[in-house]
């Protein structure tokens, strides 16, 4: 009667190795969720940040170029300014009263539009160094967004690359957890080589599983 209710020391021991292998694979599969969630989320930041430089490249050539076109204007009325003075130094009468007035007019245009631009803009050749402003503004907004893509796709690939090996991992684990099963339905020789097989498994997916959620695969 004990002989029958003693029970059989391999069955013992691959029931809790079953239960070990379980959990293990359990938290595998947990750490690879948790991993491509991540890359997900990578993902959806970055392209994020894709939309955020669009945007913000987008008003910035707006406003600079704006300011390029009251630049424009600027240098229209100073040279309207110039050639009115010219005409007026050559002017009497009623002729040079109204030049005189006419030039008044460009001279206070020049004054508005030369406030419609930042003047550190202009440059000694008399144009307008847009695109110096736009990656200003570009490089003001970075301060306050988020202007930078690729790390967050670099990091995508890194933690998708992640999960992908650590579901390798569960896959080792789950066959090993196949032949731990399998080992009650074999006898002798096979019972024993079936256990050994699932034991190397169990601890080969484990191994790899823990290497690659710490970097070292």
């Amino acid at each position: 009667m004990a002989d029958e209710e003693q029970k059989d020391p391999i069955e013992h021991w691959t029931a809790i190795l079953i239960a070990i292998v379980t959990v293990i694979a359990a938290v595998v599969a947990w750490r690879a969720s948790v991993a491509a969630d991540g890359a997900g989320d990578e993902d959806y930041d970055g392209l994020k940040a894709v939309v955020n430089v669009q945007e913000v490249t987008t008003v910035a050539t707006v406003e600079a170029y704006q300011h390029a076109q009251a630049y424009a204007n600027y240098r229209r009325y100073a040279e309207i300014s110039n050639t009115l003075d010219e005409e007026f130094q050559d002017a009497s009468g009623n002729q040079a009263r109204e030049l005189k007035q006419r030039q008044a007019e460009a001279d206070a245009m020049v004054d508005a539009k030369l406030q419609m631009f930042p003047n550190k803009f202009m440059d000694r050749e008399g144009r307008y160094k847009a695109d110096g402003e736009v990656g200003e503004l570009v490089a003001a907004a970075s301060r306050t967004r988020d202007l930078a893509p690729k790390p967050h796709f670099d990091q995508a690939e890194v933690l998708r690359s992640k999960a992908e090996r650590l579901l390798m991992g569960v896959v080792l684990l789950s066959l090993g957890l196949v032949c731990l099963t399998l080992v009650e339905t074999l006898e002798g020789g096979g019972r024993t080589a079936m256990l050994l097989l699932g034991v190397i498994l169990g601890i080969g997916g484990t191994v790899f599983s823990v290497l690659v959620e710490v970097g070292k695969l």
